[in-house]
């Protein structure tokens, strides 16, 4: 598969494009991660909140493991005191820390992803169809040269062919960057400075189908 034009500037061209885009995918990631860890950051609130609930129920553990057994009266006292801790212990507050820790995980995801993904899209959706029809195109023009070309009697006809879609597509002030007179040209049959308009409106030379030849050399 053809990546690259054969013109240089046009190679050079589409290369640099390349890696603009490359870095701006790079950077754009690399903001989205940014994001994602600047707004973990409040995960730390969730995680204060869950120690203080852990804390609180080993407060009651401790509590009800230090109560003195055998002491009438006291040590049923105490043992149902802490019972009735358990009931408020810090399981809730465990619980709403570990939502809130959740929630904030799924946040800084979402804004992460957000992030990178608006201008990451945007610079595809205008970018990546042209690179695409570009690879297309000189893909088709390739496959359709080399197929033509393995018949070397089918040579002048395949020049005449890009030279015809050269004057029927091609603006004018295009073809005359080719050719003084490009009706003269079609008239004589001297198809080679029009083909090679037409090729390399691809980014193709007329050179690697057809080698050097004299009218090309002029």
């Amino acid at each position: 598969m053809r990546l690259y034009p054969d013109l240089y500037g046009r190679r050079f061209g589409w290369m640099l494009a390349d890696l603009i885009m490359l870095a701006w995918l790079y950077l754009w990631v690399q903001a989205g991660l940014w994001v994602n860890n600047l707004v973990l950051q409040l995960d730390a609130l969730a995680q204060g909140v869950i120690n203080a609930g852990r804390t609180f129920d080993s407060w009651i553990l401790s509590f009800d493991q230090g109560i003195p057994n055998g002491v009438p009266y006291l040590s049923d006292f105490l043992h149902h005191t802490a019972q009735a801790l358990k009931t408020h212990s810090g399981d809730s507050l465990i619980s709403a820390g570990q939502a809130g820790s959740r929630g904030v995980h799924m946040l800084a995801l979402i804004l992460g992803i957000m992030a990178a993904a608006i201008p990451i899209l945007f610079a595809v959706v205008i970018y990546l169809p042209r690179r695409l029809r570009l690879i297309a195109d000189m893909r088709g023009v390739h496959i359709t040269l080399r197929r033509a070309l393995a018949r070397p009697e089918l040579a002048a006809q395949m020049l005449e062919i890009l030279a015809g879609r050269a004057i029927y597509t091609l603006p004018y002030n295009r073809l005359l960057a080719y050719s003084q007179n490009p009706a003269e040209d079609w008239y004589l049959r001297r198809f080679e400075p029009l083909a090679r308009a037409e090729l390399e409106r691809h980014g193709l030379t007329v050179e690697r189908y057809f080698g050097t030849r004299p009218a090309l050399e002029a």
